[in-house]
């Protein structure tokens, strides 16, 4: 499956420099394989991290590259 996902640059190559993997792709795998594994784990974690940020400011986002 193909998809296109827009990916916090600097969160990508955190995650490739932790985990010595050598793409997006790899990262992004590899994330997915954990969630999966342990979901009850993760739903614990919901709501317990503060945000901060402009969600209608992200929404309408210019600089995104339609296809």
């Amino acid at each position: 499956m193909n998809i296109n996902l827009i990916l916090d640059d600097d969160l990508i190559q955190q995650a490739i420099q932790l985990t010595g993997l050598k793409t997006p792709q790899e990262v992004v795998e590899i994330a997915l394989q954990k969630f999966i594994a342990k979901p009850d784990q993760l739903s614990q974690a919901f709501g317990q991290c503060s945000w901060e940020g402009d969600l209608e400011a992200m929404r309408n986002d210019t600089n995104v590259i339609s296809r």
